[in-house]
């Protein structure tokens, strides 16, 4: 691979490269380094608080943050000890000359095989999904840069292995765990969107092996460790970003040895850019405190990176201070340029009293990234259009039961979104209008922005409940790429107005990019007047991403509910719990009263549609003159007690002769019937799910296009 040349002193580059002369050398010195990385451990009290401070005082210095490692992660592979302790295969022997931290060395029973142990869950993944939840939300609100990603900082499997393990038994064990450990890593892949992930494998024990400390089960140790490397990457899609943190140890539990020079941190850097076979979008390389020698910084001359990777020199140190991070920068470019500041590694055990000085620190020795990768980029509305109109119900008080049910997306079974969310995120582009049809409290949009962030688009929720749309404009109230419309019942006619009634002129002359439907389509009684206006509404190219529980899909497993379906279970169960339970005999004289009963069906119809056909949905939207690209299912798991939770809320709906209610026996029900409806409603889920506490129902996904 050849050098890079050299750009203009001024111009950051992310590629080691000798400096030309002395006139660049000095050139490059009066400028601080361009950004700063942090390499894993921050030890702080939580996730959330190491992204808030982290981005507070280096947001325009980073691309990624990590979690901090915090809680029992705080020393680095300490917290896997107990996973592979507790394996029943294993017995406690001594640490011995070579243990790590002191700690005993696990060995095989006598007569046992490593092929009996199995590593379940060693946590990895879970801790990462529950950062990542806390990022999502604090990058949607604004608090961390657009620009960052999440950044998983993981140990090589290498490392606990060689640490915990009894040499004899290292090379049986390795394979078995690092299995699990890529197993963690699938599982945080299929969950966390590729475009927000940032992954760093952590080599220590791999340059212990390289320098003698630690003994190696492989007999040719600088192939074995590149190939361990190698094998890994291959396991990160290109999507993600990947990088390396080359480590020697820690500067509070010391370095396990001081290197006379960089040269095997450029040996593995140069051989792992040159074999991998994706993007290396960065690496690390330690620098000792104190260290200003040629000797050392000399080899980093003969790097040889890819343009995009990005080069962090581990040199700043809390104790040299300023000045001396800056001679080390000073020393450093003699021999390599365009590098970023980080420390040597991980601030876990120098204790939270260190970061923010360590903050202030890097941010003392380094400038910000170029503007172009942090600058905000802004949506606009089309020219007169109005996004929140000026309308009576955009004044009134937040309704209590709106409020209530804009949390029902806490429930598991809201995982239903996710497919949805994250094929209207890929359909998006900077600019684009979505429409969220009956997109009540934004329930859809809370998750939306927890995938698009800050991205310029514009979301138009149409919906005909002026209580649901107004909580959803008092969440995104400040935002100004929110625009909402309400569509009222037209009493003198009998319907509701049309898109074309409510969006205006301006919009309707642009048109909008894409349109959802979630969760809602099964309760429009006219689908072909829906689809109609959704036509009308969207631009040449446009998409309508439909999903539904409550439609009936042929492709169905066997066992799956639709969930609207529990409503005539749950109506059916009552009557007989009515009938032969002596405390509900005063609601029986209604169940005789044919047309009384009748009446509450009619109701409840019109809340709980009766399931209709897939095919129902698909030729409605082909005749409005959409293309229908795709027809899918999921199996979603819902709780239970979750589910209940929600027909509560509907309780007037779905036994509303148990009491009466006002509309159609000209009184409300009293707190005991109330109650009692509610009692009934749970004998009925139990009896239902026979004292399961979850069941599987059927999602569909429903995309479909305005032909160019």
């Amino acid at each position: 691979m050849q050098q890079t040349k050299l750009a203009e002193p001024d111009t950051p580059r992310w590629v080691g490269a000798p400096l030309a002369d002395d006139d660049e050398i000095a050139a490059a010195q009066a400028k601080p380094p361009v950004g700063v990385h942090l390499v894993g451990s921050v030890p702080l009290q939580s996730a959330e608080e190491v992204f808030r401070r982290a981005s507070a005082v280096l947001g325009d210095r980073l691309r990624r943050i990590p979690d901090g490692e915090t809680g029992p992660r705080s020393d680095w592979i300490l917290w896997q000890y107990p996973v592979f302790s507790s394996r029943p295969q294993f017995e406690i022997g001594p640490p011995g000359d070579d243990g790590y931290r002191t700690l005993p060395k696990l060995r095989l029973r006598p007569g046992g095989t490593a092929d009996a142990v199995t590593f379940d869950n060693l946590g990895y993944a879970d801790t990462a999904l529950a950062s990542y939840k806390a990022f999502a939300r604090l990058k949607r609100d604004g608090e961390i840069p657009a620009h960052c990603r999440f950044q998983l900082s993981l140990p090589t499997p290498l490392a606990p292995v060689c640490a915990f393990v009894a040499p004899e038994f290292q090379p049986e064990l390795e394979p078995i765990y690092e299995a699990a450990v890529l197993a963690e890593v699938t599982r945080i892949l299929a969950t966390i969107p590729a475009d927000q992930l940032a992954v760093q494998w952590d080599a220590r024990f791999e340059f212990a092996m390289l320098e003698g400390i630690v003994p190696a089960w492989f007999s040719e140790v600088r192939a074995g460790v590149l190939e361990r490397l190698l094998r890994l990457s291959r396991h990160i899609p290109p999507g993600v970003e990947l990088g390396f943190h080359l480590c020697y140890g820690d500067e509070a539990h010391g370095h396990f040895v001081k290197p006379r020079d960089s040269r095997k941190l450029v040996e593995v850097a140069n051989a792992v850019s040159a074999s991998l076979e994706r993007p290396l979008n960065w690496i690390h390389l330690p620098v000792p405190r104190g260290q200003i020698d040629d000797e050392y910084f000399a080899p980093l001359g003969s790097l040889l990176l890819h343009p995009e990777t990005e080069l962090y020199l581990g040199l700043v140190h809390l104790d040299d201070g300023v000045d001396g991070a800056q001679r080390a920068i000073a020393a450093a470019r003699r021999h390599v340029r365009g590098f970023g500041v980080a420390t040597d590694c991980g601030w876990g055990r120098g204790g939270s009293v260190a970061v923010d000085g360590l903050l202030e620190l890097h941010r003392s020795v380094s400038e910000p990234i170029p503007a172009e990768e942090g600058a905000k980029r802004i949506f606009r509305w089309p020219d007169g259009f109005v996004p929140v109109p000026d309308e009576e119900w955009t004044r009134q008080d937040i309704d209590a039961t709106a409020r209530a049910y804009d949390h029902v997306d806490e429930h598991g079974w809201y995982s239903n979104l996710d497919p949805s969310v994250e094929e209207i995120a890929a359909f998006l582009r900077d600019g684009d209008i979505l429409m969220d049809y009956s997109g009540g409290t934004g329930i859809l949009l809370d998750r939306l922005r927890l995938r698009i962030f800050e991205r310029p688009v514009g979301w138009l929720i149409v919906d005909a409940s002026a209580k649901f749309l107004r909580v959803a404009l008092e969440k995104y109230r400040d935002d100004p790429r929110l625009a909402v419309r309400l569509l009222r019942f037209l009493k003198d006619e009998k319907r509701l107005q049309r898109l074309d009634e409510v969006i205006g002129d301006e919009l309707s002359e642009r048109g909008v990019d894409a349109i959802a439907a979630v969760n809602a389509i099964h309760l429009y009684p006219d689908l072909d007047e829906v689809a109609s206006g959704w036509v009308s509404a969207l631009r040449p190219g446009g998409r309508v991403f439909i999903n539904s529980g409550n439609l009936r899909n042929p492709r169905a497993a066997a066992g799956e509910w639709i969930l609207d379906e529990t409503v005539w279970v749950i109506n059916d169960l009552a009557e007989g719990l009515v009938r032969s339970q002596p405390e509900y005999a005063q609601y029986r004289p209604v169940l005789d009263d044919v047309e009384r009963m009748k009446a509450h069906a009619v109701q409840r119809d019109r809340v709980f549609l009766k399931p209709r056909p897939l095919d129902y949905y698909t030729d409605a939207l082909t005749r409005a003159g959409l293309t229908v690209t795709d027809v899918r299912e999921k199996t979603i798991v819902a709780d239970v007690e979750e589910w209940f939770e929600l027909m509560t809320a509907y309780h007037d709906a779905v036994l509303g002769w148990v009491g009466g209610n006002k509309k159609l026996d000209g009184h409300a029900p009293t707190p005991e019937a109330v109650e009692d409806r509610l009692k009934i409603m749970r004998h009925a889920m139990e009896t239902i799910f026979s004292g399961r506490s979850q069941f599987n129902a059927c999602w569909t996904y429903i995309t479909a296009e305005k032909p160019e």
